[in-house]
């Protein structure tokens, strides 16, 4: 019984431990205690590297009294070799920082708990643009340190803002030339300011008319949806010169017919991929909708398409700045239309050379060319291909005509 007493008791180191960490417990409960009686304020201080400034102010301290204290407390901070700069009771005090060093303050509280302090402030250095340079696709900066990528709002209307490298910032051009500042942030913070002017996207005109030399007239003939035998027909007896304007969409569900146009000597025109309001749409939208559809119709055709119609001839700056990026030359409009109430004209008269004649491939189509031959040839007018060369010296449409 006695042995199993003694190895009962706790040994004397360990009750010697449990005394200091009890003693030590004390103590800290005591400094807290002292510290919340007191309320004694803390400075706290923050550097802003897009401005070079640190903001120093006071924080109320813990317990009943911290509000009271800090009420009655005054705080200076001064930075070696200036003059102290105060603030008043609750304020902050703000020290403009040089950027690439170190600078150190002194923080002076005055009040019922004075306090003093010595801030050391690491500032990032001050970011500079190491280069920039425009080209084709718009502005291209590049910054002495890697970037913050932060989410922007184009720059001017519809300037696009990436990140080539974790230094560079590109901007897109845009339908519109832009002129503004460019803000650069880094990713410590740093910011510099450049200001620029990015040229507008060059813009493909849109003409409605074409050349009338020779008494030349302009057959063209939209969509796809439903080839016409019938006008393939004509075309190889006659040799008679027709541009469709292919929607991507309609001219795959008939690949065989379409080559058979193409080698009958027809011409295809680009009306984009699917047919949408292209002044709906963003630039780069409206740019898949005229590049993807040439792109894939000269894998198609054995010829990329340089004309494009757009859709229910709908066009803006956007629209033609789109129709440059997707590879086109000449947007094409029209200022007569033949379907199965008859023929009209933009003016009401009869045709006349240089008119750029609408159709679309649509049951009845085969009439409707037999028809509107018979008034060409009324006219004495001459079925000619539709080129590029067929709009010069003319002049570009600003608004369009309707239709689809």
């Amino acid at each position: 019984m006695g042995g199993n007493a003694r190895l009962r008791q706790p040994p004397v180191l360990v009750v010697a431990a449990l005394l200091v960490v009890a003693g030590l417990m004390v103590a800290w409960i005591g400094q807290n205690a002292e510290a919340v009686a007191s309320g004694q304020p803390t400075v706290a201080w923050r550097l802003s590297p897009a401005s070079n400034t640190v903001t120093v102010r006071l924080a109320a301290g813990v317990g009943p009294l911290g509000r009271r204290v800090l009420a009655q407390s005054r705080l200076t901070v001064t930075e070696a070799g200036k003059h102290p700069v105060s603030a008043p009771p609750g304020g902050k005090v703000r020290i403009a920082v040089t950027p690439g060093g170190q600078a150190q303050l002194e923080a002076l509280v005055k009040g019922p708990q004075p306090v003093q302090k010595t801030l050391t402030v690491t500032v990032p250095p001050r970011l500079r643009v190491v280069a920039s340079r425009r080209d084709s696709a718009g502005l291209l900066v590049r910054a002495s340190s890697p970037l913050r990528r932060l989410s922007r709002r184009p720059l001017c209307g519809a300037d696009k803002i990436s990140f080539p490298a974790s230094a560079e910032e590109a901007v897109a051009k845009s339908p519109t030339r832009c002129r503004a500042r460019l803000r650069l942030t880094a990713a410590d913070g740093e910011q510099a300011v450049l200001p620029v002017t990015v040229p507008s996207l060059p813009e493909i005109p849109l003409y409605s008319f074409a050349s009338p030399a020779n008494r030349a007239i302009y057959i063209t003939v939209d969509d796809g949806w439903t080839p016409s035998q019938k006008v393939l027909a004509i075309m190889r007896q006659t040799h008679l010169p027709v541009t469709a304007f292919l929607i991507q969409k309609a001219a795959q569900e008939n690949l065989p017919y379409w080559r058979a146009f193409v080698a009958a000597g027809g011409t295809v025109g680009d009306h984009t991929v699917s047919h949408p309001f292209l002044t709906k749409l963003s630039l780069g939208q409206a740019t898949v909708q005229w590049g993807q559809a040439r792109r894939v119709e000269g894998k198609w055709f054995g010829h990329t398409p340089v004309l494009g119609r757009p859709p229910y001839g709908a066009f803006d700056p956007t629209v033609e700045a789109a129709a440059y990026r997707g590879g086109l030359t000449t947007l094409v409009g029209w200022s007569a239309t033949a379907d199965s109430d008859g023929i009209e004209t933009w003016n009401g008269k009869p045709l006349e050379a240089g008119e750029i004649v609408l159709l679309h491939w649509i049951p009845g189509l085969g009439a409707q060319m037999v028809k509107l031959l018979a008034a060409i040839r009324a006219q004495h007018l001459v079925p000619t291909p539709l080129t590029p060369a067929s709009f010069a010296g003319q002049v570009p449409q600003q608004h369009s005509l309707s239709g689809d």
